[in-house]
């Protein structure tokens, strides 16, 4: 059992070292900003205020308003559409075009919240050309400290822009006008177009756990008295190279699935695509290390997956999505580094140095692991 725990520990080790030495490089390269609105397994790229409106259930439009800050006072996001209707929280909806206030934030003193926010929108097709004014209003001191700090965030036509302030009670913001028409300078909202670099983050953060968890988990195994043909440098490197091109093809195939189906759930696409994540790093790693039979890598694989998608999304409430990395890594490792067949191994070793000679099979096609005396 020590040495069945011994190479789950290597491969936990080993998979929190890549993590960490990635997550360093990540941050260097401001990778998160850099992926916002976009849609990535291992990424939460919303920004706050997306996130919070889905926390409340707010619907998404096209134009869309949204109002953020960050205490219990009662802020009010107020607009007047281009037919001279007023929407705000005494007419929560417009009749003549559907327009609504569908989230209304710190209005009951009884359910006040530190992470308020506020929400108008259009169903896209439906919202009326021309101009929009939009402005904040501070409407109730409900004990945090003035001046109230708020983001403004407006959405149209795949444009979008914020604006920043704050309020003390009692006032208005500068009223924003706009006309969706005519947006074309605003910033992008990048989503799906940075697909590709999604693609190429999550395919290379499955590279360097294979390429690591390939090196790793063969070379303790010399210790045992695996014969040493099986450690040469072309040996080694073939089998850095295969954990790497598979550890990417599972990254990329994981993402792959999970970026189509985050329209149905995020949840199950998470689940999913760190299954297949998993299972195919499992498959992969097989191939290139000693004494890893095909079936078990990837249960193994799929299941450190499926337990790493949970670990991801606790680590969402309690600390980052980097924390969350680092989690699904160490249990990628711990669960594949677990299913080396540790007893066949340990069964050589008994017979060897009992004087006998062995030959054990790595459950591969291609090798055979001799353990000699």
């Amino acid at each position: 059992m020590g040495t069945r725990l011994f190479f789950g520990l290597v491969g936990l080790i080993t998979a929190l070292l890549a993590a960490w030495g990635l997550e360093q490089l990540f941050r260097a390269m401001h990778l998160s900003n850099a992926l916002q609105d976009t849609r990535v397994l291992l990424f939460r790229t919303d920004p706050e205020i997306v996130r919070r409106l889905r926390e409340r259930g707010a619907q998404f439009g096209n134009p869309q308003l949204s109002l953020m800050w960050n205490n219990t006072n009662d802020l009010d996001l107020h607009c007047i559409e281009p037919t001279g209707v007023h929407i705000w929280f005494r007419n929560r909806r417009s009749e003549r075009t559907g327009g609504e206030l569908d989230v209304d934030a710190n209005a009951d003193p009884t359910r006040l919240t530190e992470r308020p926010v506020e929400n108008i929108y259009w169903t896209p097709g439906n919202a009326p050309q021309g101009e929009y004014e939009v402005y904040v209003h501070h409407f109730a001191n409900h004990g945090a400290p003035d001046p109230t700090s708020y983001t403004l965030r407006i959405v149209a036509n795949g444009r979008v822009r914020e604006f920043r302030g704050s309020l003390r009670l009692g006032e208005e913001s500068r009223r924003v006008r706009f006309d969706p028409a005519q947006v074309q300078d605003w910033e992008m909202l990048e989503g799906d177009s940075r697909g590709w670099l999604a693609l190429l983050v999550m395919g290379g953060w499955g590279a360097l756990l294979g390429l690591l968890l390939a090196l790793m988990l063969r070379l303790p195994q010399r210790w045992f008295g695996v014969d040493v043909r099986h450690f040469g440098w072309r040996q080694v490197l073939s089998g850095l190279a295969g954990g790497a091109i598979l550890g990417a093809v599972g990254g990329g195939i994981g993402q792959l699935i999970f970026y189509p189906l985050t329209a149905l759930s995020e949840l199950f696409a998470r689940y999913l695509g760190l299954l297949v994540l998993g299972g195919l790093l499992g498959y992969g790693l097989h191939h290139f290390v000693p004494n890893l039979p095909l079936n078990p890598a990837r249960v193994a694989g799929a299941v450190g997956g499926l337990l790493g998608a949970y670990g991801f999304l606790w680590s969402l409430t309690q600390w980052d999505d980097g924390v969350g990395r680092l989690v699904v890594a160490m249990l990628l490792g711990l669960s594949i580094g677990l299913m080396i067949t540790i007893q066949q191994v340990r069964r050589a070793i008994i017979r060897v140095r009992s004087g006998g000679h062995i030959t054990t099979r790595q459950l591969t096609r291609f090798h055979q692991v001799e353990v000699q005396r």
